[in-house]
Order: C-alpha cells, then structure tokens, then sequence
C-alpha cells in the first residue's frame, strides 16, 4: 500500500540546522541531504526537473518552501529514509550494548595482552551494524593475529569469511583486524568465556 506523503498526512520536516540541496540533472532532480556542518549524508532523485522558482533559493531550510507536491514529497521521503537508516543503525547499537554491558573491560583485558591494541567502533554505512576495528602496530601484530587465528577454531585463518578482514602493512608491520557486528560479537563471547 503506497504512503501518504501529503502533507495534512505527515509532519516530515528537516532536522534542526539541516537543509536540502536540489541540483538540476538531466530532467532529473538530484536531493542532497545536509547535516549542520553542511555533509552530505543521504542522496536521492526526483524523476522531474527543478522547478524554476527553487533555482535561485539554494538551499531549502524548510520543506514547507517547496510547493511542488511530487518534489516535496520526495525531499520527505528522503529524510523520512534518513531517519529510518539513524534507526536502525542506532537499534543495533543498541542491541550490540545490551549484548555487551562488560564491553570496556573485555577491550581493557584485550588491549592489556596485545601490546599496543587500540579499539575502534563505528557503525557499517552499508549494512547499518557495528563494526569493531582492533588495530596493533609490530610488538602487538603476532598476539592479535594469534588470537583471531584461535578464535576461529581448528580451521583458523583459512575459513575468513564475509565480516571480517586483515590487513597487514609489512613495512610497519601494522595489523588491523575489522569485524562486523556479528563476528565482532563472536569474537568478544570467546574473549568473555575464554577469561572466565
């Protein structure tokens, strides 16, 4: 069933200090979602050009200022998709944390048996997951390498798979481990039961 976008039907509107930037392209109209520090961080297309009066009032501040119905509705369905994306990264944030209250200490213990171990966590923009990044330069490479090798059982490095990868800098004989959130869970549960 197809959304009411009118807007007696929505309250859809730019966050705080966001705008919208419309770019003619071809006969269509390219949608540039911005955040306060003018990022780009969702894009989307409207199958039609710009209207003439929106061409010298860059950038749009308020939804409500484009009075074409189809545009408009489009501009509130990209932040309505943006606002959906912060959603669900957030809720798997949030699962990972609830997963994880003993996070600190396990990556306190792990950054105290690998010499140099740092610990990154971001969220994966594609998939809308956490992603733990554990990085390690020469003293520490071999500790960390050993214990992923460990972690994933008799098999070893030979069964990487899709969510997680290494990267090795010979030169500097850097190591940096990235995981998914379900392999970084994975991984923290062995840590979790391999100290208790």
């Amino acid at each position: 069933m197809p959304r009411d976008l009118s807007p007696a039907a929505q309250t859809i509107e730019l966050p705080k200090g966001w705008t919208l930037t419309l770019t003619p392209a071809l006969n269509l109209t390219s949608l540039t979602l911005r955040d306060g520090a003018d990022c780009p961080r969702q894009h989307g297309f409207h199958p039609g050009p710009l209207p003439a009066e929106l061409a010298d009032r860059q950038p749009v501040r308020r939804l409500a200022d484009i009075h074409d119905r189809e545009l408009r509705a489009s501009a509130e369905q990209l932040v309505a998709d943006h606002l959906e994306r912060v959603a669900t990264a957030q809720a798997n944030a949030d699962a990972f944390g609830a997963q994880f209250p003993d996070l600190v200490p396990l990556l306190d213990g792990l950054a105290s048996e690998v010499p140099g171990c740092r610990n990154r966590m971001d969220v994966d923009p594609d998939r809308l997951t956490v992603q733990l990044s554990l990085t390690t330069d020469a003293p520490g490479s071999g500790t960390l390498l050993e214990l992923v090798n460990s972690w994933l059982g008799p098999e070893g490095l030979k069964c990487t798979t899709d969510g997680l990868s290494l990267e090795f800098d010979g030169p500097s004989r850097t190591l940096a481990v990235t995981l998914d959130q379900d392999h970084a869970a994975g991984f923290l549960l062995w840590l979790r039961d391999r100290s208790a």
